[in-house]
Order: structure tokens, then C-alpha cells, then sequence
């Protein structure tokens, strides 16, 4: 599964809104050169949010494709990610010691405590795209899709019961509307549509993509906390290096998981082949790599919206490819779910 980055869930990272000159002030100071850079990088931004939601839409797709275990395409997602995320990792470490060089000081490394965190962050990534890809296999995409991106909501939900935060109005609504979608969805399920066109579906399957949005739950609330981590005599822990981390460690559990059960590691056509590679390349490096990039433009809340495009773009492809076309039921509950997350993102 590929929700939103757990870097979504971060306060707003986009600057303030241009303000407009007063009478007194030359016009000059809001049509400068750098507040006319700023807004050029905002459009790219948002494009390059848009483009990470059509990339991360063939998720789904991808995997349908992909002749090997559920297991074994987490695994070969994750490897054929490695590349770019250290090409990321290491730029990034470079630009540290530059500065650290200009300020004539020595780069901080990382801890131990943020090294094992990552990893931690890559466990439960592991876990969700087993559990999430098991679930694909039983059940419609666009059940898949709605249920897995409720994962938003139950990081706010967790963080107000084990984090003791105080429930907002609006964190109640947003519980409310997505539990209504995901009862309707799974209840479609069970009694009202064995089918979503060709594809058969199963309350086993629905319960598994919400198992996936646990699991991705877990890898935004540890991400959070490892980009948090660096105090003291530590740096914190750059986006490339978490992704390299997580995204090894990743790889691991999902290889170690297919193993274990006797899986079909290697894909058996050239189809499934250039599906893994796919998943790797489009939907895991560029989407997130775009998404990443935008939160240093765009507020997060904006982002998180935007990459909701994720899921009509693989309802979509799941229509034209394998017929797939979801119920009205389905619909119905849909909308409540993405009224739900959306309701749940940060403003």
C-alpha cells in the first residue's frame, strides 16, 4: 500500500502567505524577485504532489500484475526502491558535511536510538504491504484503496489513546465518517456484492486492508518520532536516510515472511517482472520521492488531500484493465471514508 508519506502527518512545512502592500510601502516589496521564486516553487510543488498521486495510483494495479507472493512483491518493491533512496541518503550526507565545513564545525551522526527507530518504522512498512497485499488478492481494489487509506485516521486515533492527546471536534467527526464508510464497505461485502465486476470480494480481504492501515499507522507514528529524535550530540535523521533504512529493513521482513510460508519468490512472466519493478521505480521512489519533495512547499494538509487522487486513479485503472467497477454501495461508503480522512488532516 502506498498512503500518503508518514511525513504528511507533520505540522505544515510551507512558509506564510504572501501579504499583500499596504498604501504606504512600495509595491515592490510583494512582487520582488524572491517572493516571485517562492510562488513558482509553490506551482511546482503542487504539480509535483499531483504527479505523486498518479504514481502511487498504479499501487494497487502493479500488484494485480505482479505473479509472486504477496510477500515476495513487498520484498522486490522494496529492493528495486534501494537505488534511489541511496542516491538520497547520500546527498543528503553530503550537503551535511558541506555545511558543517562552512560553519567550521564537525557533522553530527546519528544515534543509535534513531537507527533502531527507523528500522522499527521499517517493521511495520513491512507489515503493511504483506498484510495489504494478502487483503488486494481478496477483495476489489476499490475496497482495498478506501480501507487502507484510513491509516491517517487511526494515527490520530492512537495518538488519543496512547498519547493521551485531546480529541478535537473535528478528529470526532472524521472517526465517525470513516468507521460509517468502512462498516458500509465491509457490510457490502458480506451480504450485498459477492463482485466488484470480475473481481470477487471478502469481508477476510476488507479486514486485512484495514490490518494494512494499522500497520502504516505504526510506520507514520515511529517515522514521526525518528525525525524527531535528533537532540543533543545527535543530527536528526534526514528523509533519504530514514527511507534507506526503513526500506532495507523493510525488505528483510517481507524476504524472511516469504521464506517462512513458502512463497513464490521470483515473478514467473516478464509481466510480473516489470510489475515488481514498477512497484519499485513509479510507485514507490517517484511518488514518494514528488510527495517528499512538496512538503517543503506546500502545507502538509493540502498534500495529504491531494494524494487522495491516488485512489481514483487506481479505482480507474483497476475499471480498465480488469473490470473492476465498484457498486454504488461502495461508492457510498467511499465518500464517507474520504470525507473521514480528509476531515483528519491537519489544516
Amino acid at each position: 500500500m502506498s498512503p500518503p508519506p508518514a511525513a504528511a502527518i507533520e505540522p505544515s512545512l510551507g512558509g506564510l502567505p504572501l501579504a499583500s502592500a499596504s498604501p504606504g510601502l512600495s509595491s515592490a516589496a510583494t512582487a520582488s524577485p524572491s517572493a516571485l521564486h517562492e510562488t513558482q516553487l509553490r506551482r511546482q510543488a503542487f504539480a509535483a504532489v499531483v504527479l505523486a498521486a498518479m504514481c502511487i495510483g498504479f499501487s494497487a494495479p502493479l500488484v494485480r500484475l505482479a505473479d509472486a507472493g504477496p510477500a515476495s512483491i513487498g520484498f522486490w518493491r522494496l529492493f528495486f526502491a534501494l537505488g534511489p533512496a541511496v542516491v538520497w541518503a547520500y546527498a543528503e550526507h553530503r550537503s551535511r558535511l558541506r555545511q558543517a565545513r562552512l560553519a567550521g564545525a564537525t557533522a553530527l551522526r546519528p544515534s543509535l536510538r534513531q537507527v533502531l527507530l527507523a528500522m522499527l518504522a521499517g517493521v511495520f512498512f513491512g507489515a503493511d504491504l504483506i498484510v495489504f497485499h494478502k487483503g488486494l488478492a481478496l477483495t476489489s481494489t476499490a475496497n482495498a484503496l478506501l480501507l487502507g487509506n484510513l491509516a491517517v485516521v487511526f494515527v490520530f486515533v492512537f495518538g488519543w489513546l496512547i498519547l493521551r492527546e485531546r480529541p478535537t471536534r473535528g478528529l470526532l467527526i472524521a472517526l465517525v465518517l470513516a468507521l460509517a464508510g468502512t462498516f458500509i464497505i465491509i457490510g457490502s461485502s458480506a451480504v450485498g456484492a459477492p463482485h466488484a465486476g470480475s473481481r470477487p470480494v471478502s469481508v477476510i480481504g476488507d479486514l486485512l486492508c484495514v490490518g494494512a492501515a494499522l500497520a502504516y499507522a505504526g510506520y507514520m507514528l515511529v517515522t514521526r518520532a525518528v525525525r524527531r529524535a535528533g537532540r543533543g550530540d545527535a543530527v536528526p535523521l534526514g528523509g533519504g536516510m530514514v527511507s534507506l533504512v526503513a526500506s532495507a529493513t523493510g525488505a528483510v521482513v517481507c524476504l524472511g515472511w516469504a521464506v517462512v510460508n513458502g512463497e513464490v519468490l521470483v515473478p514467473q512472466s516478464l509481466q510480473g517482472l516489470l510489475a515488481v519493478i514498477g512497484l519499485g521505480l513509479i510507485a514507490h521512489a517517484t511518488g514518494q520521492g514528488l510527495a517528499t519533495f512538496a512538503l517543503g512547499r506546500l502545507p502538509a494538509g493540502v498534500i495529504s488531500v491531494v494524494l487522495l487522487l491516488q485512489i481514483v486513479v487506481g479505482t480507474s485503472l483497476a475499471a480498465l484493465l480488469f473490470g473492476e467497477v465498484p457498486s454504488l454501495v461502495v461508492l457510498a461508503g467511499g465518500l464517507l471514508v474520504v470525507a473521514g480522512v480528509t476531515t483528519a488532516r491537519p489544516n
